[in-house]
């Protein structure tokens, strides 16, 4: 009997980290939609708003389990 309601216990604590699991890659995959978004428009806005077509800053990319979601860093030296 024991045994059965620590099981409960743990499927319970299981199924609240997946929900919330869900909720956070969801939320993530609307922040990458977003990001997107926004580059495209700055790349549109840029001549407009006199950004230089490219930078000479350095940028590190990471690409993410996501399809077309990569993450990029600006570095800057000090």
């Amino acid at each position: 009997m024991r045994e059965n309601v620590h099981k409960d216990v743990y499927r319970f604590a299981y199924d609240e980290a997946s929900t919330e699991l869900r909720n956070i890659l969801k939320a993530f995959e609307q922040l990458c939609a977003q990001k997107n978004r926004v580059e495209k428009l700055m790349e549109v806005l840029k001549p407009e708003i006199g950004m230089p077509e490219q930078s000479d800053s350095k940028h590190v990319k990471r690409t993410t389990h996501l399809p077309y979601c990569t993450v990029v860093t600006r570095l800057t030296v000090l």
